[in-house]
């Protein structure tokens, strides 16, 4: 290396470049900016003739000016020298042409400077790890210069003597600005290490062979920076090169392409531009000056001389911070406090971070401190108290620890792994000294989840630490460590958009939509997910909305997708998680974990029963809808689905041109080839007319079998073919044109529709391509086919019209499909045709067999309600999600680092995705609640619990006045201290005693006052509920009456002795039943209601997971998370007949709840119509409409079905009697259905009379009888 003329390293000369020295300046202008850095031509130093010999076969030596000897400049760097920092660990330098460039800066037609920039991507955080010492760390934003500022200045000549000043510096880089806290030492300490970092570089001379290798790295260096970038991107940018080459076949030429970044979120900026033609005209960047070290010491700086000194060292640092070598160098990045979480996007501010010594088994619950069996506890000095944890079972090792809006870790330098990602909460507490870590320079930190102790360098940085954490927690996180209402781990959002699903069809519809629009992240949380699910339905895509391709899909485009599961007693449940979880992992950007791990953890009797999914932290799912088997359907909850076809009529223009939207997964479903082997094709046209379609309207079946949800009868017009051509002219068979139907069926109805395809499939070749291939999902917003249908006339259609010459007219749009072959697919497929109280689910390892016989069981109808949040609450869903994973992540996974810690995004930074618009979106105040505790959250305590869930119906419930809305699984809840005989604590949720007390209060202040229960007629469980299978069913039903009508405890027999002589007045108990026809005979089953709603006085709903019980409300137990909403909009509304303001939110779902339960939505009669439904607390209401309809429903279904369970049954005996008498459905199908046509809705009464002189209790030698009774209530 040759020697620069102030006695430095300077580096070895180069060829073609020259170095220029201002004459009295002594600085050499160099431009190294890695976003682009121009060539400076400098002239040589014609005096010296060994110089310029030198120069006409390599690059010259930098020349340093000796005016200014108080400064160092041994890191001056040659300008036409460039880094490689993509090729190992070590930076690789490489000649930099002229038109090499880092950043482009464009010229458009108009002369405007474009400039293509990105962010860095958020789930950069999750990508591989780079230890810190290394140059591939991607730590600051392209194309944006650090800018520094010296803003105060601390003197302390005397217990500083050499280094007295304490500089404040503050640096803005694009929008973050921070401070950091130097002294002149630590700018010598940095200089130093650079100035060896430099001399240590080995820059080989330029003999023809380095000069062909450095082309060589230049060009691998192009490909892998565009390789990198390409990599960052989000999954939801697009490159589109702009070739020169007319070959057509989108390959670069040798004259390049032009790469244009377009996104349609915020990664990447235009300049507010988007120009049809980019000209390359380089613009002239500013030229940088070398950084120059003042050698004076600090101890001879004056007062009078130290703006001069902070002049100094901002140049100093500002020109360092903009040369790429030394900028990325490690060195550096530990000076100015940056890492590669620093400066993600969404993440908030930057926040403070640097190096600190951790003490090991400080991060786990239960390892925070060691005292040697007790021996250093007590009579010991302080320091001896930490003897056993510092020296004997603890090491200190360096981390580099960070500080964000509402969270805190450390990675690890020596891979760049993040360690640890700790929330806080509102057990949150930082101290320092001896007394609480037995260091003066120790940092001890405590939240709910974790205790860790830190040391620091010194006292100053210990207490730079604790008042920047307590700082942050007082201001950006005080949200969470402040107490709540509702002692919630979060607050109120005011200004949120909600909206509220009924049913599973809207709700997985709406989680499909925000799935397929999520741009980063996807968290999902179940206590059961069947990856085989279907969406949206009917599946007119194939595959394309089933739930396991959806998450593929997603992940293969980038997006992480990370899944919490429930770990179930296998012997207990048969859910089958781990199939759930190894179908779903097949890709590696999804994780799965589940929870938990019943031997380790010791955790048998409760489960984790959220059902979240977060989409981007922005949009959160939730409510009581598991994302599997049996929860989708609709307000028509129908009982059958045999998949036959039942065409309307064919009536208006004979030609129409629908639009086709070709799918990816179009004939690539589970059900293309799969053929049926257990359930029998029904022929609905040889069997009797069923009494719900009179013999006087014209009847339009088609007998046309199953339709698998993978077919496509979808045709565009080029396949039809033209006048005069024969159908066999062609031999190509039609792909994709596949019925489930009985061969000889097939060929008299399609064979001409097939003969006439053959023709004209050569034409439509490209059009099948698309229906196969796997970019059908990107074209098919702009392809559009049209279809040629014939007019079909109204009476039946049978085979033997197609021979005749009559061709079979087929829909191609998704709504003409569900309008004109209603039931022509089937909407649940294999698993999802359930009857769990007849059967349970079994073998979900093959999810298209069914479990039960759909020719002659009926499903059971399910009923539910979920709700979306946006924002901040959304945000509050997620990092209850992170909180979750971070746990188990510690628990069971701490060593693995393919499943990253999980990081909160910022509050006051929240950007919604313009492709994901919620419709129905109303302005509300909203606050998560949860239920949890230490085995579910990862609490340190083991007393410490959440109950917010709980508390929030308590409430909501005293402060209710005029009705209470209550629609839920369970409703087990008895008076503290009078459960059964012996166990008088068996249920202590407040809920019933709460409404008892409401409802005596309004009974003496003489104010009407309304209770709603709407719950299942039986438990979930298998088995009959009179036999011996039943035990589990008999149990909960036990419980649940218990809470409601029988004993002590019961709040009707509480009520009535309390002096009110008819509690119906004030409460009343409802159920859900259905109806239909399957094989032309009346079949009946009850619906059963799973939600887990309330709403007051139409301005409160709760909605969540949450059941009526203390599995799930007193925290100790099941996991679970709720929402509390409160309108903000109001709109004209009435109650007790007076005028209210009723919310837009609640009131809205109520009123929406009531029409779907009284029969009152579309496709009902104007009788029924006619029901008044906004006063839901008049008398009129509450007894002439929702008491009178429910008990008219209930009569009638006892004597059209003889319904189980039923007031008439009271005994066991009674009960088997009643099962072996025949009903009117079975001895007079006719009259029954006549009678059938008079219920309204679903509403029924529920049965509190039945089998009220029985014990339901479980028999002690019986498996339910040795569970402890906390398992059932």
């Amino acid at each position: 290396m040759a020697e620069g003329r102030d006695g430095g390293l300077a580096l070895p000369p180069y060829e073609s470049t020259e170095s220029e020295v201002e004459p009295g300046s002594g600085e050499a202008e160099v431009s190294a900016d890695d976003s682009n850095d121009e060539q400076e031509e400098v002239m040589p130093d014609s005096t010296d003739d060994a110089v310029a010999e030198q120069q006409n076969r390599c690059l010259p030596e930098f020349q340093f000016s000796l005016v200014d000897s108080e400064y160092d400049e041994t890191l001056a760097f040659p300008d036409s020298v460039t880094i490689l920092s993509n090729v190992g660990d070590k930076p690789v330098l490489v000649e930099r042409k002229e038109t090499d460039d880092d950043e482009e800066e464009f010229d458009d037609e108009e002369n405007n400077s474009v400039v293509l920039r990105h962010e860095i991507p958020f789930t950069s955080i999750y990508g591989p790890s780079v230890k810190f010492n290394s140059f591939q760390r991607k730590v600051f934003i392209p194309g944006r210069e650090i800018h520094v500022r010296i803003v105060d200045t601390e003197r302390s000549v005397t217990t500083h003597l050499l280094n007295p000043n304490l500089y404040t510096i503050e640096l803005t880089h694009g929008p973050f600005k921070w401070t950091i806290k130097r002294r002149y030492k630590h700018f010598n300490s940095l200089h130093q290490q650079l100035s060896f970092f430099r001399t240590s570089l080995n820059i080989p001379f330029p003999s023809r062979s380095h000069k062909e290798k450095r082309t060589t790295l230049k060009a691998t260096a192009s490909q892998l920076a565009d390789e990198s970038t390409l990599k960052d991107l989000p999954a939801h940018t697009k490159v589109k090169p702009s070739s020169t080459s007319t070959s057509g076949e989108g390959l670069s030429s040798k004259t390049g392409n032009a790469m244009a970044i377009i996104s349609p979120s915020h990664s990447s900026i235009l300049a507010g531009l988007t120009p049809r033609r980019i000209h390359h005209k380089r613009k002239k960047k500013k030229k940088r000056k070398l950084p120059r070290f003042p050698n004076r010491p600090e101890s001879l700086v004056t007062v009078e001389n130290l703006t001069v000194r902070i002049k100094q060292l901002e140049d100093y640092l500002y020109n360092l911070l903009n040369i790429s070598l030394y900028r990325s160098h490690h060195e550096t990045l530990n000076f100015v406090e940056v890492s590669n979480v620093s400066f993600v996007p969404g993440m908030g501010i930057k926040g403070k971070e640097g190096v600190i010594l951790k003490r090991t088994g400080s991060t786990r619950p239960g390892q925070a401190g060691c005292n040697f069996f007790g021996c250093f506890q007590k009579n010991c000095c302080v320091r001896c108290n930490y003897f056993c944890s510092d020296v004997v079972c603890g090491t200190w090792r360096s981390r580099w620890f960070f500080v964000k809006e509402t969270c805190f870790g450390y990675i690890r330098p020596t891979d760049g792994s993040i360690r640890a990602v700790i929330l806080f909460d509102q057990g949150f507490d930082v101290s320092t000294g001896i007394y609480q870590t037995g260091m003066r320079k120790g940092l001890q930190i405590l939240t709910n989840n974790r205790h860790i102790v830190l040391k620091c360098w010194t006292r100053r940085k210990c207490k730079e630490w604790m008042q920047y954490l307590k700082n942050t927690a007082n201001s950006y996180a005080r949200d969470f460590t402040l107490p709540n209402s509702h002692m919630s781990f979060a607050p109120m959002r005011a200004n949120t958009h909600a909206t509220w699903y009924v049913d599973g069809a809207q709700y997985m519809s709406a989680v499909a939509d925000g799935l397929e629009a999520a741009l980063e992240e996807i968290y999902i949380a179940d206590w059961w997910l069947s990856p085989e699910i279907y969406m949206k339905r009917p599946a007119l895509d194939g595959d394309y909305w089933r739930l396991d391709k959806i998450l593929l899909r997603k992940a293969e485009q980038g997006v992480r997708v990370f899944v919490l599961l429930y770990k179930e007693v296998e012997m207990a449940l048969g859910i089958n998680s781990y199939y759930s979880k190894s179908t779903l992992a097949k890709h590696e950007n999804i994780k799965v974990m589940r929870h938990p791990d019943h031997a380790r953890g010791g955790i048998l009797l409760w489960a984790h029963h959220e059902k979240i999914v977060v989409i981007d932290q922005t949009y959160a799912f939730m409510g009581g809808i598991d994302l599997c088997y049996g929860r989708w359907d609709d307000h028509h909850h129908r009982l059958t689905d045999l998949g036959s076809i039942s065409t309307a009529s064919f009536s208006g223009s004979a030609r129409r041109t629908p639009s086709l939207y070709c799918s990816k997964d179009d004939t690539d479903s589970a059900f293309g080839s799969r053929k049926s082997s257990r359930n029998a094709h029904y022929d609905t046209s040889s069997k009797e007319r069923s009494p719900s379609s009179p013999a006087d309207e014209p009847s339009t079946s088609i007998e046309l079998k199953t339709l698998k949800p993978g077919d496509r009868l979808l045709i565009p017009s080029r396949l039809v073919p033209s006048p005069g051509e024969t159908p066999d002219e062609s031999g190509i068979a039609l792909e994709g044109m596949k019925l489930n139907t009985p061969e000889l069926e097939r060929k008299n109805v399609l064979d001409r529709l097939k003969n006439n395809a053959m023709k004209g499939a050569r034409m439509g070749k490209d059009f099948m391509h698309r229906l196969t291939t796997a970019e059908a999902a990107d074209e098919k917003s702009g392809e559009v086919y049209t279809i040629e249908t014939e007019e079909v006339s109204d009476h039946e259609i049978n085979p033997n019209m197609a021979s005749g010459g009559q061709e079979v007219a087929i829909a191609a749009s998704s709504t003409q499909i569900l309008s004109e072959f209603c039931g022509q697919a089937k909407y649940w497929f294999g698993k999802d045709y359930s009857n769990f109280i007849l059967k349970d689910w079994m073998n979900l390892n093959s999810p298209f067999v069914d479990i039960i016989d759909r020719t002659t069981t009926p499903r059971m109808p399910w009923h539910d309600v979920g709700l979306c949040v946006v924002g901040a609450s959304a945000r509050d869903v997620a990092r209850h999600f992170i909180q979750r994973w971070n746990a188990m992540k510690l628990e069971k996974l701490r060593e693995n680092t393919r499943f990253p810690y999980l990081m909160p995004k910022s509050y006051h930074q929240v950007r919604l995705n313009p492709h994901l618009h919620q419709n129905r979106q109303q302005r509300v105040t909203c606050q998560l609640l949860r239920s949890v505790s230490a085995w579910s959250c990862g609490f340190i305590e083991a007393d410490l619990v959440e109950q917010s869930i709980h508390d929030a119906y308590i409430q909501t419930i005293t402060k209710a006045q005029h009705y209470v809305y209550i629609e839920n699984q369970f409703f087990i809840t008895m008076q503290l201290g009078m459960g059964v005989p012996g166990a008088h604590n068996n249920v202590r949720n407040q809920i019933g005693e709460t409404l008892f007390k409401r409802i005596v209060r309004a009974h003496k202040e003489r104010k009407p006052f309304r209770v709603f229960v709407i719950m299942p007629l039986l438990p979930g469980f298998e088995g009959d509920v009179g036999g011996s299978t039943g035990i589990a069913v008999r149990a909960i039903t036990h419980w649940n009456y218990a809470s409601i009508s029988r004993g002590r405890t019961a709040i009707l027999n509480r009520l009535e002795e309390a002096g009110i002589d008819k509690p119906q007045n004030y409460i009343s108990f409802h159920s859900l039943r259905n109806h239909s026809f399957l094989n032309n005979t009346p079949i009946t089953e009850l619906i059963y209601v799973h939600s887990k709603l309330l709403i007051a006085d139409d301005r409160v709903v709760i909605c969540g997971s949450a059941n009526i019980n203390d599995r799930s409300m007193i925290g100790k137990r099941d996991s679970e998370i709720a929402a509390i909403i409160m309108d903000e909009e109001f709109e004209d509304g009435r109650m007790n007949g007076k005028k209210y303001p009723s919310g837009v939110f609640a009131g809205r779902l109520r009123k929406y709840l009531f029409k779907e339960h009284l029969g009152l939505l579309e496709g009902e009669s104007s009788r029924r119509c006619e029901l008044d439904i906004s006063d839901p607390v008049c008398n009129q209401f509450w007894h002439g409409t929702w008491r009178r309809i429910s008990t008219q429903n209930t009569e009638i279904y006892d004597e059209v079905f003889k319904c189980i369970p039923t007031d008439s049954v009271k005994t066991f005996a009674s009960l088997r009697k009643y099962q072996e008498e025949l009903p009117l459905a079975k001895t007079d199908p006719e009259l029954a259905a006549n009678r059938a046509n008079d219920i309204q809705g679903y509403l029924v009464n529920l049965p509190l009379e039945f089998l009220n002189k029985e014990v339901l209790t479980p028999p002690g030698t019986s498996k339910e009888g040795l569970i402890p009774t906390s398992v059932w209530t």
